[in-house]
């Protein structure tokens, strides 16, 4: 029988620059969330011997902010363009992961520096999911909204995937 058939619009990659622009840059922030999920924790552990309070510590300053700021956050960021607070958000990240190393070559790696940095990711993270909520409707039109979001979801499955591997390494 030939009937209708329901037809879902899949954007090309590249299609849309803005979308593409999204999915990249999500994508590799991804990654580095999946790997900073385990290293971290896994620094503590082996270089400083960390003990399973200091690691629950850690592991609270990481969702503190969402507590501390999370109404204010949203607020904040619907006021403001969506894309430089990610753009912001990620590059902070990025930069507070990276006290980490140089604190490991300076010899200063000490459980209140990872304090320090999972909060202030755990912060930016914060922001950055709040400006990554809304953004998708306003780059994507409706007809690619659910194709748009299956890969930002496949990204991410990946990411979860392969992350925590590739810290172990």
């Amino acid at each position: 029988m030939r009937g209708s058939t329901m037809q879902i619009a899949i954007p090309a990659f590249g299609h849309n620059r803005n979308f593409t622009k999204l999915w990249f840059g999500q994508t590799v922030s991804l990654f580095g969330s999946n790997i900073t999920l385990l290293a971290l924790p896994l620094a503590a552990a082996t270089q400083l011997a960390a003990t399973p309070v200091q690691m629950g510590l850690m592991q609270s300053a990481q969702y503190l902010p969402f507590l501390l700021f999370g109404l204010l956050a949203g607020v904040w960021v619907d006021r403001l363009p969506r894309r430089p607070v990610m753009v912001v958000a990620d590059l902070g990240r990025a930069l507070a992961l990276a006290v980490v190393p140089v604190a490991a070559w300076g010899g200063w790696l000490s459980m209140p520096v990872l304090y320090g940095v999972t909060f202030v990711m755990g912060t930016l993270n914060l922001f950055f999911e709040a400006a990554y909520a809304a953004i998708l409707p306003a780059l994507v039109p409706a007809s690619e909204l659910a194709a748009s979001n299956s890969k930002l979801q496949t990204s991410a499955a990946v990411a979860e995937i392969t992350g925590p591997g590739l810290a172990g390494w």
